[in-house]
């Protein structure tokens, strides 16, 4: 991983198979000024290819390696000024001191919002909105690896803001086609905590 800090904008394509897979990559990595993050092969036979830039770049970017892989495209996404949590956890890791880790953890009392889409690109716009939308703190994040392509994440926060977050990622992963299931849970329970982090 190259970028040290949070790039203007991610692209992230869902592609079938390693070959076309890596046809995207060539053409998006000739097709605009952008750095690729991540590939990873994940559940389903999906190939996935998460790059990061300007967001005209990343656009121009993605909308080759569309054209380039056409057929062989399952979901795309491009997300403009990325909230910083998502970006992190997304590398399953976050910037050294930030403190932001521990602080993520749910605490008792504290409510919890957990949303299911059916493919990461949807789970990943439907993620980024969803930080935007309230003060919540994004905890879990699953990218389709062991859950048959499907993605799903969830934060914590007060109930009111819980509630707008999950309102909005419900909304996003709805509009696009690819919301599987949504919750709010009100006063969560480190029990509960230590059943989902298993």
């Amino acid at each position: 991983m190259g970028v040290e800090r949070v790039p203007s904008a991610l692209g992230f394509l869902e592609v079938k198979g390693a070959a076309d897979g890596v046809a995207a990559v060539d053409t998006a990595v000739k097709a605009a000024l952008v750095e690729v993050l991540q590939t990873k092969v994940v559940c389903s036979g999906k190939f996935t290819v998460l790059l990061a830039g300007q967001t005209a770049a990343v656009e121009a970017a993605v909308a080759a390696a569309k054209k380039e892989v056409g057929a062989s495209l399952y979901d795309s996404c491009v997300i403009g000024r990325v909230h910083h949590s998502l970006y992190w956890a997304i590398q399953d890791q976050f910037p050294e001191g930030s403190g932001q880790r521990d602080k993520a953890f749910p605490r008792v009392g504290n409510s919890v919002g957990i949303v299911e889409a059916l493919s990461i690109a949807v789970g990943l716009e439907a993620a980024d909105a969803a930080l935007k939308a309230a003060e919540v703190n994004l905890f879990e994040l699953r990218l389709g690896y062991a859950l048959g392509g499907r993605s799903y994440f969830a934060f914590t926060g007060t109930t009111g803001a819980v509630k707008a977050a999950l309102d909005t990622a419900v909304q996003v992963a709805s509009q696009r086609g690819g919301l599987g299931s949504s919750c709010l849970i009100p006063q969560f329970n480190a029990a509960e905590f230590l059943f989902m982090m298993a």
